[in-house]
């Protein structure tokens, strides 16, 4: 494989261009090179090694060596099983601070620049954060085309974002991958729960030879994340005849608040999702069948053996037919609230704005 700084230059012109913000292009620090060193802000190498945990990285074998295969087909594998493999960890959500509208900060010691405890610590766990994945994907790629040398790969920085994604460029086309795009339904959850892949962009693809390849991974596939959930919850007898029994039940809950809870038991038992994938997957559906003025975001405390490892998820208060209802991504549930609970000494809940993480005493990883 190749690293070609005039073609990784040309793949972070279109990159901007498409996302209408400066990236900066991300090397992998074991490759340096005389003829690439660090320009103005515009490539620099990583803080942090590329390298594939081992059970990544068994699956990244066995895919490179699928002769069934073709090369596109072989990123997608790739991608699918990271998103299948990896959960977000939104515990990061709680250090991000706001710079203004459009830019945010974030400690480099969470996923950026980490030392060899907070690698151990993340053996134990799925949860990861876009620096940690995308070095995953980078490094998976990276492999699977070493042999070729019209293939570069990067990773793309959006600083004021404080994000990382997955840049390729080759001969036929130049892409990006990034499975935790932070404004939507990221594909580490989309994937699990067999929707589209919505992370790739398609830069460049003249014979559209990556384009067939994700529509074909696509087809079978569900675009819209509520139209699913729907039909799920229509083709369910149980849901369908729970539906019926509450009709005749004078102390009947909002059919609103019956199809969420119905939602949140699929998400659990048929796709195994995740607490954040569950947060951002009803979050969607909420604002599409409520309105986003309906909810409002609070934090719950996981708490940990001490401060360092004390983390915090983000859950919803929900107002439906005048009646306040908390979702607790945690234990996967939604009951009735009173915002009086936030003064209680024995809750986890805390209002979003007044959690104030500290800098000064790093989170550990765990």
């Amino acid at each position: 494989m190749s690293l070609d700084k005039a073609k990784l230059i040309k793949l972070n012109d279109l990159v901007s261009l498409h996302f209408r913000r400066k990236h900066i292009i991300v090397l992998n620090p074991e490759e340096k090179q005389e003829s690439i060193k660090e320009l103005n802000g515009n490539i620099e190498y990583d803080k942090s090694e590329w390298k594939l945990p081992e059970k990544f990285q068994t699956a990244v074998t066995e895919i490179s060596e699928n002769s069934q295969l073709s090369d596109e087909e072989k990123i997608l594998s790739i991608f699918e099983q990271l998103c299948k493999n990896y959960v977000y960890d939104d515990n990061l959500i709680s250090y991000i601070q706001k710079i203004d509208d459009e830019s945010y900060d974030l400690p480099d010691w969470y996923g950026r620049d980490v030392d060899e405890n907070w690698e151990r610590n993340r053996e134990e766990h799925n949860r990861r954060v876009c620096y940690e994945v995308s070095r995953y994907l980078a490094k998976a790629i990276q492999e699977l085309f070493k042999d070729k040398d019209d293939v570069n790969v990067c990773i793309l920085w959006d600083k004021g974002n404080t994000h990382y994604f997955v840049g390729l460029t080759c001969d036929e086309y130049s892409i990006t991958l990034d499975s935790d795009n932070f404004n939507n339904i990221k594909d580490l959850t989309r994937i699990k729960a067999e929707l589209t892949a919505q992370g790739i962009v398609i830069l460049d693809d003249k014979k559209g030879k990556f384009t067939s390849a994700l529509n074909k991974f696509n087809q079978d596939r569900s675009d819209d994340a509520i139209k699913k959930i729907e039909n799920e919850i229509d083709n369910n007898n149980t849901f369908n005849q729970n539906t019926e029994n509450q009709t005749s039940d004078k102390n009947e809950e909002p059919e609103n608040i019956t199809f969420l809870k119905n939602a949140i038991e699929i998400l659990k038992e048929k796709y195994n999702i995740d607490s954040q994938g569950i947060f951002e997957y009803m979050k969607e559906i909420v604002d599409i069948r409520l309105g986003p003025e309906s909810r409002k975001k609070v934090w719950k405390k996981i708490e940990g053996k001490d401060n360092k490892a004390t983390r915090y998820i983000r859950c919803l208060v929900l107002k439906v037919d005048n009646q306040e209802y908390i979702l607790d991504v945690d234990k996967m549930l939604i009951r009735t609230f009173d915002e009086e609970e936030f003064g209680r000494e024995d809750t986890d809940f805390i209002p979003y704005k007044d959690l104030s993480r500290d800098w000064v005493e790093p989170y550990d990883g765990t």
